[in-house]
């Protein structure tokens, strides 16, 4: 089954679009889907992958303030700063395994297709493509595929910052990027069905 849209959510480690990535959630999905937020994290079709940190070139770039704001957010969110041989990825075999699982649940990621929603276009999008490029891997979107979830979120709800007020969904930790890719589909979903 194809999807006509994917959320993408990255947790870095510097603002800039050179920064290192730490992980990357990717969630499927569809206009006017009913689903919950668990089942936005466990369909087969969303994916979550925690980078090696080891793994990324010198043109990669992490910031001391960024470092310090982690070291700030709960113990759940810090969790993808610690190395893990079981879990974590290289940073060119994740760039490949975006590529094959947006192929396979997502439909193209070209013009009339598919769309990725990301939390700041040029925040989420600017880094994914710095990565791409410097990889030297094929990204699997065309020119101008990324749409901004604080505009879609702004727009129906009438707000200027890009989040509504509401109870997080239980399980949900902050800073985890599935959990926060997931989130945010969520309320484009429930504003979008509300603003019918």
């Amino acid at each position: 089954m194809y999807f006509e849209n994917v959320t993408i959510d990255l947790e870095t480690l510097d603002t800039e679009k050179t920064a290192k990535i730490l992980s990357i959630g990717i969630v499927p999905w569809n206009w006017g889907e009913q689903v919950s937020f668990q089942e936005l994290c466990e369909r087969e079709a969303s994916l979550y992958i925690k980078i090696d940190m080891s793994s990324f070139p010198d043109s990669f770039t992490e910031s001391q303030s960024t470092v310090r704001w982690w070291n700030e957010q709960g113990q759940q969110a810090r969790h993808v700063l610690e190395p893990s041989s079981e879990l974590d990825t290289h940073i060119e075999e994740a760039l490949h395994r975006i590529n094959h699982h947006l192929v396979k649940y997502v439909s193209p990621l070209q013009k009339d297709g598919g769309q990725i929603f990301c939390r700041g276009y040029d925040f989420d999008g600017g880094i994914l493509e710095h990565a791409f490029k410097q990889c030297l891997i094929t990204r699997p979107w065309l020119y101008n595929r990324f749409r901004c979830i604080r505009t879609v979120i702004d727009t129906l709800a009438k707000t200027r910052n890009g989040y509504v007020i509401e109870h997080n969904p239980e399980g949900f930790i902050k800073h985890h990027a599935l959990h926060d890719a997931a989130k945010d589909t969520l309320t484009m979903l429930t504003l979008m069905e509300n603003h019918q």
